[in-house]
């Protein structure tokens, strides 16, 4: 008696694909499995236990408070802050000169649009550790610090790096500052939804300048309501080093100089060739209607062009996150140097470290697609 084989093209794959994740989890349960065992002979202990145990050693710049006699896990979180801190201030340098130097290579100034294409060509030909060396050459070769730069006796600017004013004390710090946020939300939400029942028509202006005040407006009357104020403690000269403010230190401002200035780059030839990518009949039009080319690209080509290019740009802010770990290179104590690095030298505990930065590196790009997926899928339903 045969058996009737399922003529269900959709049992069919269902079961090719139950075959084929049956296999990869047997090869990663044999793998686990050996790699136990290896351990086991080798007298080293598995699991994350390590974590609760005194680090012993010294991170240099560090958004939280860090001594040696903290633990492994602090200083895991020490150095994903100082990941997110460099990685959140490349991109957002890197968009803004990414962004300018594309409007600059679709300009119809030959020279202006000649000057960009150099410099994009150069910048992108250039690999990024080249560039890190030399921004960090460049940081070390600056005056020291009785000699450093002034910037108006605010900000200083020296071979320990960049001094910048910060809050010493009240209330901005706290609920200061979630008030300062929730108003900001709240006024930014309120004044676009307002706006919205005023659609403007044609080329008219934007709404973003009256959201931005809007927002604003209610930032300072929630700020004051609720009782917070701000203390500036301004950094001031003393020995071979500065008192007060804050300091970025000159791995952190290599790595963000070198990633933000790579990366724009790439960002400027997508910005390129998302503009041109707009039928040049936007462009004849906009003309037979007498507006300029400054009006006319920010207002009719560019919010055109956002919708392509939000992918690719979402691939450079990948790339980004990912390159920051290039911070090794310099001394910066990010995420790969402490926990992939020192704590991995010092605990043998090479499995559980890498496994524990490659899930941090994962989590964090996935949140970044799934943000600028929501983003693109918002300009999609405008633009579409």
């Amino acid at each position: 008696m045969s058996i009737p084989l399922p003529r269900s093209a959709r049992l069919l794959s269902a079961l090719q694909q139950l075959a084929v994740l049956s296999v990869v989890g047997l090869l990663f349960f044999f793998m686990i499995q050996n790699v136990r065992d290896n351990l086991d002979a080798l007298g080293i202990a598995s699991g994350f236990g390590f974590l609760s145990e005194r680090s012993g050693y010294e991170i240099s710049f560090s958004l939280i408070e860090f001594s040696p006699d903290d633990t492994y896990f602090r200083a895991y979180l020490v150095g994903l802050l100082n990941t997110l801190l460099v990685s959140v201030m490349s991109i957002a340098l890197a968009t803004l000169v990414g962004v300018f130097l594309g409007l600059c290579r679709v300009t119809d100034n030959w020279l202006v649009s000649r000057v960009a294409y150099l410099v994009v060509e150069f910048l992108r030909n250039v690999p990024l550790v080249v560039h890190l060396i030399w921004w960090y050459s460049l940081m070390l070769a600056l005056p020291s610090v009785r000699q450093a730069i002034s910037l108006f006796d605010l900000a200083f600017l020296s071979n320990r790096g960049l001094v910048l004013p910060w809050a010493s004390d009240g209330d901005l710090v706290g609920w200061g500052l979630l008030w300062l946020t929730a108003g900001g939300v709240v006024g930014a939400l309120a004044m676009n939804r307002y706006l919205a029942r005023f659609p403007w028509k044609g080329f008219g202006p934007s709404r973003w300048p009256a959201i931005l005040a809007g927002s604003l407006g209610l930032t300072v009357l929630a700020y004051l309501a609720g009782g917070a104020y701000w203390e500036w403690e301004l950094p001031v000269a003393q020995g071979f080093g500065f008192r007060g403010g804050v300091t970025l230190t000159p791995e952190l401002m290599a790595l963000w100089l070198a990633l933000s200035i790579y990366s724009a780059s790439y960002i400027a030839e997508i910005v390129r060739g998302a503009i041109q990518s707009v039928p040049r009949g936007q462009y004849e039009a906009a003309r037979a209607l007498g507006f300029r080319e400054a009006p006319a690209m920010l207002r009719l080509i560019v919010p055109q062009a956002v919708y392509p290019m939000i992918p690719q740009v979402t691939s450079t802010y990948l790339n980004i996150i990912k390159n920051s770990s290039l911070g090794v290179v310099v001394g910066y104590m990010e995420l790969v140097s402490s926990t992939g690095g020192t704590t991995l030298n010092q605990t043998g505990q090479a499995v559980e470290c890498i496994l524990l930065v490659m899930a941090t590196y994962c989590v964090f790009s996935l949140v970044t697609s799934l943000l600028m997926n929501l983003y693109n899928y918002r300009v999609g339903l405008r633009t579409h």
